[in-house]
């Protein structure tokens, strides 16, 4: 693609400039567009497009970072001027042995649609027109934002790495609110023509119509349906554990000691693949470029295995999966057997969760993870949401939480989150949940 080549071309100019014996530039270009509403109606139309040229110099064991958006001849040699001089002042890294080299790397799958990356304000607002129809039918009001966007990544390194991925994101957040009630929905994929705006409308249409005003329910330990927003931010807490960093460096994870052993419901799998269809990620570290390996973090509830990147790999003489930011960034939670609906079903008296914000690991080696509920908490009785509540704060061990775990039939790819990352995951059914205190508003 024309992006990916003009990335590679800076890269490389840039690379010339250093003229380091070793030395690493990423290029990125992100185009994003965006049609914010309100009450209603749009408010907001607008675009940006960033360019983001980063630069690492390494002289010796000693390294220098610097980013610039200046493309131009001069503006590179600054940056590789810049890049020298903050390494040749900086101690040495005795921990840093190399690069990656080029290394066979995987065909990216299909991540760029030109539904997404051909959108004009007018397509997205055409995808919020039955938003606010359906609003309207049911005298709601609506905030939320609907967007695309192009994202483009290149890497060049001095020892022959080169790589480029251009990947489209389509999406949709929804909130639609009565005068006490709220009820939340959300769409993120490659495709901005799988979008079904209609449909996620009258979802949340529904849940925000469940009762008039929010009710009390005391703080305990509940059987709870996460749906998928609120499922990945819970897994936060089991994630950020499992990377060469945390469980061999600063060993500070719920892994240490549990690889191997029986810890989860056998429900439970979730590997990294960045080959997942809802995704649109490359086939390499987008770090430094190295392979991305396909990894089975947690197999029928036994834990695997965690990701790491070049140079965790060289220091503690370990396989490199090519995940040089310590996460795994490819997520994907294996699916179950059954239908939302079917979930909730299964409840005689517990919680319907639809979202959750401030999501916090207050305790890395027993996942423990608290936050607040938001923009939907429902009484189930009965197999069937019988109350809007008010909401929760929770505060729970995943360790414990997921020993006795069902997950829904259906994957979705969730936005950022409090993650920071997109992650595939379907809803979850959690037999034993922990709601600490229950919250003055809804």
């Amino acid at each position: 693609m024309r992006d990916q080549d003009r990335a590679l071309s800076i890269a490389e100019k840039a690379l010339r400039f250093a003229d380091a014996e070793q030395a690493q530039v990423t290029v990125n270009f992100n185009q994003q567009s965006y049609a914010r509403y309100a009450r209603n109606y749009v408010t907001q139309n607008l675009t940006s497009d960033q360019t983001t040229i980063t630069l690492t110099y390494y002289a010796g064991k000693q390294n220098g970072t610097t980013t610039t958006d200046d493309s131009s001849d001069d503006g590179l040699r600054r940056l590789a001027a810049a890049a020298r001089a903050i390494a040749q002042r900086v101690p040495p890294d005795d921990d840093f042995v190399s690069l990656p080299k080029p290394a066979p790397t995987a065909q990216a799958g299909r991540a760029y649609y030109e539904s997404t990356a051909g959108a004009t304000a007018a397509d997205r607002v055409e995808k919020l027109l039955p938003v606010f129809a359906t609003m309207k039918k049911n005298g709601l009001s609506c905030a939320g934002y609907t967007t695309t966007q192009i994202n483009t990544t290149a890497i060049a390194n001095s020892l022959g790495i080169r790589a480029a991925f251009t990947g489209t994101v389509g999406g949709l957040e929804l909130k639609a609110m009565a005068p006490n009630t709220s009820g939340y929905g959300e769409y993120f994929g490659p495709d901005y023509a799988e979008l079904d705006a209609a449909a996620i409308a009258e979802r949340a249409a529904a849940k925000a119509l469940v009762s008039n005003a929010p009710a009390d329910l005391a703080p305990g330990v509940y059987p709870v349906v996460l749906e998928a927003n609120a499922f990945a931010d819970a897994l936060s807490a089991i994630l950020t554990g499992i990377n060469a960093f945390n469980v061999l460096d600063d060993k500070d994870s719920w892994m240490i000691d549990r690889i191997g052993k029986p810890i989860f419901s056998p429900n439970l799998t979730i590997v990294d693949d960045w080959s997942d269809p809802l995704f649109a990620n490359p086939p390499f570290d987008p770090g430094d470029g190295a392979p991305t390996q396909r990894v089975t973090l947690i197999d029928r509830g036994v834990p695997k295995g965690y990701v790491s990147g070049t140079y965790l790999a060289n220091k503690f003489k370990i396989p490199n999966t090519g995940h040089s930011f310590n996460f795994p960034i490819n997520a994907v939670v294996k699916p179950g057997t059954k239908s939302h609906d079917e979930l909730v079903a299964s409840i005689d008296r517990g919680i319907l969760i639809s979202r959750t914000w401030y999501s916090r690991v207050v305790d890395p080696r027993q996942a423990t993870i608290t936050g607040l509920t938001r923009d939907g908490v429902y009484l189930i009785e009965g197999g069937k949401l019988t109350k809007t509540l008010k909401n929760f704060r929770y505060f729970t061990s995943m360790l414990e939480a997921l020993k006795d775990v069902e997950l829904g039939s259906r994957q979705v790819l969730t936005g950022p989150g409090e993650i920071g990352i997109p992650i595939v995951v379907p809803d979850a059914k959690i037999a034993r949940f922990n709601l600490s205190a229950q919250t003055s508003f809804a």
